[in-house]
Order: structure tokens, then C-alpha cells, then sequence
């Protein structure tokens, strides 16, 4: 006959870094020493301890108290013996539930020796209100801590207890982080792979073929811990962490994330508005600029085409008459030409969105931005006073008229948003005074917190334009600064671009239904907005040349209405369809010529040429018994 094995006796200590404050009586070795003499003069056998040590309370999620709790599932312990309530938890409700239904349920006998607790004794009225009071105490404990970490944070301490990757603790002074040197090259790399036009899948991918070694690796590298597995797959959830952390332009920023209670655990984002940023608490690694730039690059992600390539412009083009993004394209004649045209133009139904496509070409973007970048730099040189004296008088115009109305609306909006957040406050009182009806109550309720929360979004979009315009005023050094830095600009690379260009506004097409026509592009500049050198694109024309020009422009005015006609009555639609069938029969003779030669030369056989036989039974030999 099988006996069964003893029960065993679980001894739970438990220790938390806020018990560690109450003196030695709270200490593991004392936990063990008054438990162990308990047990042996009770006469529980076979203990067996479940230890806690630098675990809270207010979670039940705790390596120790998890493992006991599956020898009790499995009905393999007689009695679990604490030193008092508060070691086995402090969340009154879920201790409750084990005093109450699991502990009796697996026939579990429950001791806590300083509160007199006993289950085999019967119910300790007292027990339910030690439980509540030690959920309290660590409510209290809490509340506290809280209040220390924000004083810490309104005064502009780390609150991070590690420096973000590129940063390490003074060795003088470990409240402050200073730059490492090596991890700070990585950060800079990435930042200027971004700004090259690389997203962060291809950053990752450049630093692993790069072998770079991972955030994890590099720190378990310094600190002489155990090595992960791979130490240079970087991932882009790394690189995106880096290129959105604000600390990298040598601020602290306070309070990104909180908790709603003490018993939900997970981090919430904080709103931005919420946050405190505190400037120049420790060297930069990327300047400020740099950084803005990345964000809005990340907020216009640049995927690749079909094709691999990403566009150099993307993100950077705009629609003069809808605003919309304009996307490239590339047409399909044996060249492979990239084009922008209007996202909106292709909304169904097409052209209600927008009446046209804009169609420009890439080629001609691009030596428009490199010829006017050449201009700048050249009459910055010849006359800097000049420049920036002309720089600041255009922004400074442009600053008085539109800044001057968003400044108006921005009050209004303030003025507004008080008045409901006096609304919502009365209302409220109406309420719980039995003067408004809950249902009335509900309604006025949501109108004005939609209303509220349209207006701080608008609020915080015009205080960002509105320090465009006041940061534009003082911004021409911080471009010329830019221009000094590039030579040349033949050939124009996406870092040039992202650097320089705000955005790009494309207007529509003066004239179709000729070969040559004009078309208006408007470059705004980061620090200077929209900016023509003086006499960009001007020369002066002999009588002969002027008569010759009238002469050109008056032959494309009479094509452009002759288009403008034939669209009208179908005619264009009828000669475009002919000429799209058309150049497609001539690419699928093409391709039938070349699979033709193809099939000639042996090089594949199609499917329907390949000999056919009929299908072989497979059989199966005899085979020796093992």
C-alpha cells in the first residue's frame, strides 16, 4: 500500500524596501529564527520557507508567495505560518479571499502569530480590520514616496534611475550623467542616418550589418554582465526609443509616464502638457534643431515603393490648393521617371477632392531647391548684412499680419476655455445639488468637455506657430550657420533637403496641352520660411528675345485653349485612350518578341510544350522485421 507523502509546513517571510525602514525587527533572519521556533514548539514538521525579499505588499505577483501557493493548489501544505498579516500581504480585499475561500478550500490552516490568527481557532473578527489598516498603511507609504519623487521632478532631478544609452552617472556627482563617448557616436550615427532619409528598420539593419553592439549588450559589456545571445541584432523598437528620447539635446524631461492607482501597475504615457522639461541639466549629444527635424520625419514616415526606393521628397511636398500630401509615382515608358502628384486627386470619385493632379517631376523639384540654395549661399557671401537684414524685414512682415491674428485667436481661445472649465465646475455643483437632472447634466457634460478639448488642441497648435514666428525673427545666423556647412550643394542628398526644407508647396500647371509650360513652386526654408533670393531667375532680354518670348507664350495660349476644348467635348479623353492602347500593344509585341527568342534560344519552355506522360505508381519494397 502506497502512503502518501507529508504535508508540509510553508513558513512565509516576506521583506519590502519600505519594511527595511522599520529596523532589524523586519529582517529575513528574523522572520526565519521567530518562525522556525514557533513550528518546533507547536509541533509542525517538515517547514519548509517561501522567502520575499524587496517585494511589496500590494502585489501578490511574488516569486516566494507564487511557488507556496502552487504546493497548496496541489494540496501539499497543512499550514502556512506568517510573523504577522501585513508579511503575507496588504491589499485587504485579495487577503480576504485567502483567509476566507483558498486557504480553507485546499484545507490549508493559516497562522499569523503576532495578530493572533489562528484559522483552526476559529474567526478572528480583528483580522479584517489589521487587513484594512495595512492596505492603508501601504496606501499612506505610497502617497509618500509619490510626494518625494515629485519634489525630486519639479526641481529637476533624474528621476530615471539608469541614464539613458550615451549617457553615464559622474563619477563626482551620480545625480548628474555626462556623455560616454562611445555609445554617444551611435546616437549621433542614428540621428544622421534618419536625417539621411533611413526609417528605423534600415537603420537596424545597417547597424547589425555593422556589427554595432545592442543597447542590452553594450551595457552588460560595461557592467560585466552575462552577454545576451545576440549581441548586434538591433531592432527597431531600439532605434525608435533613441530617436524620440528628448534627454539626447541635454534636457531632463520629467514625469512621461504614471500610474492611475497604487494597484494598476502599468505606466500611462503622460500628455506632453504634463510633463516637465528642465534645459541644459547635462551636455548634448544632438542639438535641438536635429532633433525637431527627426520628429517631423517620424511623423511623415517614408516608406519605400515597389521599386525599393524611397523618395527624396517625401514629406516635404504639399498641394498648393488642398493642402494634401503629394505622393511619387513613376511612369511606366522604359525610363522610369519619378513624379509627385496630389493624393486627394485620386479619391474616388476622382477630381472632387481635388480638380487636378499637379504632376511634377522629381528632376525638376530637385534643380529648383539646388539652383535657390545656390542663389542664398551666394548673396549671403557677397553681402551678409544685406541678407540678414532682408531675412529678418520679410519675417518680421509675415510676423505682423498672420501672427498678429493667431495671437487674437489664441486669447479668444484661452478666454473660452476658462469659461468652460467654470461651466463644468458649476454644472457639477448644480448637480450634487439637486438643481440640474442627471440627464441634462450628462448632456451639458459632454458638449462642453468636447469643446474644451478642441480648444487646447487648438491653443497648443497656435502657441507652436506662434513661436515659429517669434524664433523665425532671430533664426537667419542659425541658417546661414547651415549654409556654411555645405559647399556645394551638386548633387542635393536627402540630408541637404531635411535639413533645409520645411516644405514645398506645388501649384498647378499654368497651361496644358503644351510641351512648355510654367509652373509655380513656393520653398519654404527652416529659420527663414519662404524666401526668393533678389534677381533669382531674372535676366535682362534684348528687344529681339522679348518679341521671340511674346511670340512663344502666344502659341501656348492658343494650345492651352485648344486643350481646354477638346477636354470639354471628349476629343482628349478619345485621343489619350488611343495613345495609352496603342504604346500598350506595343509592349506586349515587345515582350512577345523577346519570350519568342527566349523559347528559340532554349532558355525556358513553357508549360504547355513540356512532354506529358502519365503518372507512375510508386511502390513500396519488402522490407526485412526488425
Amino acid at each position: 500500500m502506497n502512503q502518501q507523502p507529508e504535508k508540509i509546513t510553508a513558513l512565509y517571510c516576506r521583506l519590502s524596501q519600505d519594511d527595511a525602514l522599520d529596523g532589524e525587527s523586519n529582517s529575513i533572519t528574523n522572520q526565519k529564527a521567530l518562525l522556525s521556533k514557533y513550528a518546533a514548539d507547536h509541533g509542525f514538521r517538515n517547514t519548509r520557507f517561501f522567502v520575499d525579499d524587496g517585494f511589496s505588499g500590494t502585489s501578490f505577483q511574488r516569486p516566494g508567495f507564487q511557488e507556496m501557493m502552487k504546493y497548496v493548489e496541489d494540496y501539499s501544505v497543512s499550514a502556512v505560518i506568517v510573523k504577522d498579516l501585513s508579511r503575507l500581504g496588504r491589499e485587504y480585499s485579495y487577503m480576504g479571499r485567502l483567509q476566507n475561500f483558498i486557504f480553507p478550500a485546499y484545507d490549508v490552516r493559516f497562522i499569523a502569530i503576532n495578530d493572533d490568527v489562528d484559522s483552526a481557532k476559529g474567526e478572528n473578527d480583528f483580522a479584517v480590520f489589521k487587513n484594512v489598516f495595512n492596505d492603508y498603511y501601504a496606501k499612506d507609504t505610497s502617497k509618500k514616496i509619490r510626494a518625494v519623487v515629485k519634489m525630486r521632478g519639479e526641481a529637476g532631478e533624474h528621476l530615471a534611475s539608469n541614464p539613458p544609452y550615451g549617457y553615464i552617472k559622474d563619477p563626482q556627482d551620480k545625480k548628474k550623467w555626462i556623455v560616454d563617448e562611445e555609445a554617444a557616436k551611435v546616437v549621433q550615427r542614428i540621428f544622421n542616418l534618419c536625417i539621411a532619409g533611413k526609417g528605423p528598420m534600415q537603420i537596424a539593419k545597417i547597424l547589425t550589418a555593422d556589427r554595432v553592439l545592442t543597447v542590452t549588450a553594450y551595457h552588460a559589456k560595461q557592467k560585466g554582465w552575462a552577454m545576451p545571445e545576440n549581441l548586434y541584432r538591433w531592432n527597431t523598437n531600439a532605434v525608435l526609443r533613441i530617436l524620440e528620447r528628448r534627454e539626447y539635446t541635454g534636457c531632463t524631461v520629467n514625469f512621461k509616464t504614471y500610474t492611475k492607482s497604487l494597484k494598476f501597475k502599468k505606466r500611462m504615457e503622460n500628455p506632453v502638457e504634463n510633463q516637465r522639461v528642465f534645459e541644459d541639466t547635462q551636455p548634448a549629444i544632438i542639438e535641438k534643431g536635429q532633433w525637431e527635424r527627426v520628429q517631423e520625419l517620424r511623423k511623415n514616415k517614408r516608406r519605400p515603393t515597389k521599386t525599393g526606393r524611397t523618395s527624396i521628397f517625401s514629406g516635404l511636398l504639399y498641394c498648393a490648393d488642398c493642402g494634401a500630401k503629394m505622393y511619387v509615382h513613376r511612369i511606366n515608358n522604359g525610363k522610369l521617371i519619378p513624379q509627385y502628384t496630389c493624393s486627394n486627386y485620386t479619391k474616388v470619385p476622382c477630381g472632387t477632392r481635388c480638380p487636378t493632379q499637379h504632376r511634377i517631376n522629381e528632376s525638376v523639384v530637385l534643380a529648383l531647391v539646388a539652383n535657390t540654395l545656390r542663389a542664398i549661399a551666394a548673396y549671403s557671401q557677397n553681402d551678409r548684412k544685406a541678407f540678414i537684414q532682408t531675412v529678418e524685414d520679410l519675417n518680421a512682415a509675415h510676423c505682423s499680419t498672420d501672427g498678429t491674428q493667431k495671437k487674437k485667436r489664441l486669447a479668444e481661445a484661452k478666454r473660452r476655455a476658462d469659461e468652460l472649465e467654470r461651466l463644468l465646475c458649476k454644472i457639477y455643483e448644480d448637480k450634487l445639488l439637486g438643481r440640474l437632472a442627471e440627464s441634462r447634466f450628462a448632456v451639458l457634460d459632454e458638449r462642453y468637455a468636447n469643446e474644451q478639448e478642441q480648444l487646447i488642441r487648438e491653443i497648443e497648435t497656435l502657441e507652436a506657430t506662434i513661436a515659429t514666428y517669434e524664433n523665425r525673427q532671430q533664426s537667419s545666423e542659425r541658417f546661414i550657420a547651415l549654409l556654411d556647412k555645405y559647399e556645394r550643394f551638386d548633387p542635393l542628398t536627402t540630408t541637404m533637403l531635411n535639413e533645409f526644407v520645411e516644405k514645398i508647396l506645388v501649384h498647378e500647371r499654368a497651361r496644358k496641352g503644351s510641351v512648355e509650360t510654367t509652373q509655380e513652386v513656393e520653398i519654404y526654408f527652416k529659420f527663414i520660411g519662404k524666401y526668393v533670393p533678389p534677381h533669382f531667375g531674372e535676366m535682362k532680354l534684348t528687344p529681339e528675345e522679348a518679341e521671340a518670348l511674346r511670340k512663344r507664350e502666344e502659341r501656348k495660349d492658343k494650345l492651352h485653349q485648344a486643350y481646354l476644348r477638346r477636354k470639354a467635348s471628349g476629343a482628349q479623353k478619345k485621343y489619350e485612350d488611343k495613345v495609352r492602347a496603342k504604346k500598350k500593344a506595343e509592349r506586349e509585341a515587345k515582350s512577345a518578341a523577346l519570350r519568342a527568342d527566349a523559347i528559340a534560344r532554349g532558355i525556358f519552355i513553357p508549360v504547355s510544350q513540356l512532354p506529358t506522360s502519365a503518372p507512375r505508381r510508386a511502390t513500396v519494397q519488402n522490407r526485412p522485421a526488425i
